[in-house]
């Protein structure tokens, strides 16, 4: 009798002690955990360099100016001789297209000419002249280059000057029987006023090429607010443009104007009290050795706690694990940042009832793009074979969801860059008249912050983009009339005067902006 009492005395002391080590060692696991973090991480403002090249290919340019002249579009009367004693009626129509080609160094532009010339009045007298004098057909090919620049207005400006004019149907004049090759004097005119031609060219392409609608929606759209998440409190980012430069080059097909733009990146959580976003300044010229078209980006991806919460509980709520002949069920889990870094507190059932807490810290690996923890252990270790079981079973499970869960979220970020840059153009205009590739985007560097509410996640990444004008509306036909002087005016009038000289041609542009050749043809 004495025996048993001795046995169950001994077996009530050994529970006993074994409870209160449990219950100890559950207290220090309850009372002690990592502390959590009561103030946010501060974030830094990186800064961005989009280089961003804009292009406006030959073709455009020259669909643009084979809409815009087109048909009889030069209508004019000029005198063969000084003394006037022969004027003709000279009317140039475009048969054929337009072609815009480079040497990538200038702008080539091959404009091809119908010509029609009628006498109009002779030493004969104008009835005789219109009876015996057939009309004048030929057809001429002009070639003109010209360099091109960026005015501060961000227009395209060109100086056009006539390098080559080839006959192909010589302009024969026919008086009676005899023919006249007028070739000389029609030639002089149009090469002698050739600036009529080249400033219709140059006014044209001023007027219509400006790259400042397109950077204008990119400089203003890029600093208006991205949203990262709206739970549980929402959080944008905002790029602050304060900086714009651009260089322009030719290429066999293109015009190219390598944008450079420079960003400051922050995070906001209120966007009613946002600046507006900076206008677009004036143009100015970036160094040669400073073009670029891999754009440097910063940004911040945001994971909240709440998102990384609700996806451990939908995994792991009421879920039986086993090992070792321990069963061990989990009702609950909640990640929050700590002083240790990424913290999770488990509670558990079974034959394991308590809490358990495991901090590491997050780390993204470069070479396989993913997520890893580091020293992903328990905060607090007692040595209980339970809980040293509960690690075993947990452990790697806990740590493969945290990082699936931070894999999911960086990874739709990063899907959604392209989505965000393309963003920065207007979505009116997007497609329709401009087409944004985006290709190359590599990831080079993450920094992940662990903060009171979110995990931060400040990626650095590069990408080539390009940006391509498809089309610019052509608007109204250009014609142009142009009247010869009286006889008794000075016969060198009809050539190019400078601005403000009387006696100037009279010209009828029909144009929504009338065109700026009176002194010119």
């Amino acid at each position: 009798m004495k025996k048993a009492l001795l046995v169950t005395g001994l077996v009530a002391s050994l529970l006993a002690a074994l409870g209160f080590w449990l219950h100890r060692s559950y207290t220090i696991l309850k009372t002690k955990p990592p502390v959590p973090l009561t103030t946010d991480v501060e974030l830094e403002q990186p800064s961005s360099l989009f280089n961003l090249p804009i292009s406006i290919e030959h073709t455009v340019l020259a669909d643009y100016l084979n809409g815009k002249i087109r048909g009889n579009f030069l209508n004019a009367d000029l005198w063969l001789q000084k003394k006037h004693k022969e004027r003709i009626s000279l009317s140039l129509t475009r048969e054929e297209n337009i072609t815009i080609s480079s040497d990538g160094h200038k702008l080539l532009c091959t404009f091809p000419v119908s010509a029609e010339a009628r006498l109009t009045d002779s030493r004969l007298g104008k009835f005789l002249a219109k009876l015996l004098v057939w009309p004048v057909h030929a057809k001429a090919v002009f070639t003109f280059s010209t360099p091109i620049a960026l005015d501060r207005n961000w227009r395209l400006t060109t100086r056009f000057k006539i390098v080559d004019v080839r006959w192909e149907e010589e302009p024969v004049l026919k008086i009676g029987p005899f023919k006249k090759n007028i070739r000389a004097d029609v030639d002089s005119l149009l090469t002698g006023n050739s600036r009529g031609l080249t400033t219709l060219l140059d006014t044209e392409i001023h007027k219509a090429a400006s790259l400042y609608p397109t950077v204008s929606d990119v400089w203003k759209d890029l600093q208006k607010p991205i949203v990262l998440t709206r739970k549980p409190v929402p959080v944008w980012l905002r790029f602050h443009c304060n900086d714009i430069s651009g260089h322009i080059l030719l290429n066999k097909r293109a015009i190219v104007c390598n944008t450079r733009i420079r960003t400051n990146m922050m995070v906001l959580t209120d966007t009613t009290a946002i600046s507006p976003p900076t206008p677009l300044p004036r143009f100015r010229q970036t160094p040669r050795d400073s073009i670029s078209t891999i754009s440097d980006i910063n940004f911040y991806a945001l994971v909240p706690f709440t998102s990384i919460n609700r996806h451990l509980n939908d995994f792991f709520m009421n879920r039986s694990f086993s090992r070792s002949g321990y069963d061990i069920v989990v009702h609950s889990l909640e990640a929050y940042g700590s002083s240790s870094g990424l913290s999770v507190a488990i509670i558990t059932d079974r034959d394991l009832k308590g809490h358990i807490i495991m901090s590491g810290q997050p780390r993204y690996d470069i070479p396989t793009h993913t997520i890893s923890i580091d020293h992903f252990d328990y905060a607090i270790d007692t040595g209980n074979p339970i809980i040293s079981t509960g690690e075993l079973i947990l452990h790697d499970a806990i740590r493969d969801s945290i990082t699936t869960r931070l894999d999911v979220h960086i990874g739709s970020f990063v899907d959604r860059l392209p989505s965000i840059i393309t963003r920065a153009v207007s979505k009116a205009k997007a497609g329709r008249t401009i087409d944004l590739t985006i290709d190359s985007l590599a990831i080079r560097k993450c920094d992940i912050r662990v903060g009171r509410h979110n995990v931060y996640l400040l990626v650095n990444a590069t990408a080539k983009n390009a940006l391509r004008i498809k089309r610019i509306k052509s608007g109204k036909v250009i014609r142009i009339r142009k009247q010869a002087e009286a006889k008794d005016q000075n016969p060198a009038s009809q050539f190019p005067r400078p601005p403000g000289t009387d006696n100037n041609p009279r010209l009828s542009p029909v144009t929504v902006h009338p065109l700026q050749l009176t002194d010119q043809f």
